[in-house]
Formats: structure tokens, sequence, C-alpha cells
């Protein structure tokens, strides 16, 4: 994970906003929006000074495969502007997103133990979809319950909110077509945030 991704994820977490941690941390707001916007790569002490002010710290895990927060902030770049974009460039943002998805999913199934803990540890900053963000918590929680792994927190708090919203179910539109979707097919971890997505659908072919 790059080190403004990790920033802005481990502020997300805390909830703070930048004002604050700027105040905790010593670091002025500008910089920290230049950081969190991707425009400045922070150095090894900035960022170690930023974990310490939301109470996070560094981590390392023995794998190159991307995190769930890594994945997230893709998402989130693929879904920017579609909007306001045309239907057909909707389809195809929501599509690249939907194979960022899978690709989480992948990663997910091809680590073991703690290196898959590992993967969702830090807790990813929005999307900016409620559904995706639904959908990356479920796709954790998931693949770690299906060894018996420990489930992060914000996987379980994401579960609570999306169950206090709407109760309308979703599913990733990646073609101009609808595809019927066999809600008895769906993992429960899914269907609980509402979320629309096979189990078949998440295994690699």
């Amino acid at each position: 994970m790059s080190a403004t991704i990790l920033a802005s994820a481990a502020r997300a977490a805390s909830g703070l906003s930048q004002t604050e941690l700027a105040v905790r941390s010593g670091i002025a707001g500008s910089s920290l929006s230049l950081i969190e916007h991707g425009k400045r790569e922070p150095t090894f002490a900035t960022l170690e000074s930023l974990l310490r002010a939301t109470r996070h710290s560094v981590v390392t895990i023995p794998t190159v495969r991307s995190d769930a927060a890594r994945i997230a902030a893709d998402i989130r770049r693929d879904l920017v502007g579609s909007d306001d974009a045309s239907s057909t460039d909707v389809v195809k943002r929501e599509a690249s997103a939907f194979r960022r998805f899978l690709q989480l999913a992948d990663n997910l199934q091809a680590e073991r133990g703690a290196t898959r803990v590992g993967l969702t540890l830090t807790e990813p900053a929005s999307t900016g979809s409620a559904h995706w963000d639904a959908a990356i918590a479920a796709l954790c929680e998931y693949r770690l319950s299906a060894d018996a792994l420990p489930v992060p927190d914000w996987v379980f708090a994401s579960a609570a909110s999306a169950s206090g919203s709407s109760s309308a179910l979703w599913a990733p539109r990646t073609s101009e077509y609808d595809i019927p979707v066999d809600e008895t097919a769906v993992p429960a971890e899914f269907l609980r945030r509402g979320i629309l997505i096979e189990a078949a659908t998440l295994e690699s072919v």
C-alpha cells in the first residue's frame, strides 16, 4: 500500500478531520491535503507522525498483493465523475470497479492465515459509494470467516451501518444488460448488507 493511501485510511478510521489531525500531528493542513490527494508523497518521518496521531502503526506482511484499502482507493478512482457521465461510461466505470473487486477476492483467496487477515487490517477509506463500501466489507468478512479467521472491527461496523440504511438490494452493473441474481446463491455476509453477488462469481476461473 502506498504511503498516501495509508495516511488517508488511518485518518478516516480515526474519525479525525484534516484540521484535527493537523493539530495532533503538528503537520500543516495544506500538506495533509496534498498527501491525501496523492500530490505529495510523505517522508517516513511524516507518515510516522500521522500514524502516531491517529493511534495507528505500520505492520508489514509477506505479500505483494494489494489489500482492501488499496483496492477501495482504486475503485474510488474508477467511480469518480460517473454521476455526470453517459450511461455507457457509467457502465464502463462500474465494470472496472467490479474487476478490481474481483481482484481483491482473488488476493484474499490466495493468502492464508495471518497474511489474509493482514490484507484486511487497514480500514478502507470510502469509495464514494455506500454499495461498494458494503461489498468490500462483505467480501472481507466472507473470506476471513471461511477459514475461521479474526475479522477486523471495521467490517462489522460496516454491516451495522448497512442494516440501518436503505433495504433496497443492489448488484454491481457490469454490462448494458441486467443479469438476474439468484439470491439463494448469495453468501449471507453479502445479503445482510443488501449486496447481490453470488458466491460462484467470487471464485477464480
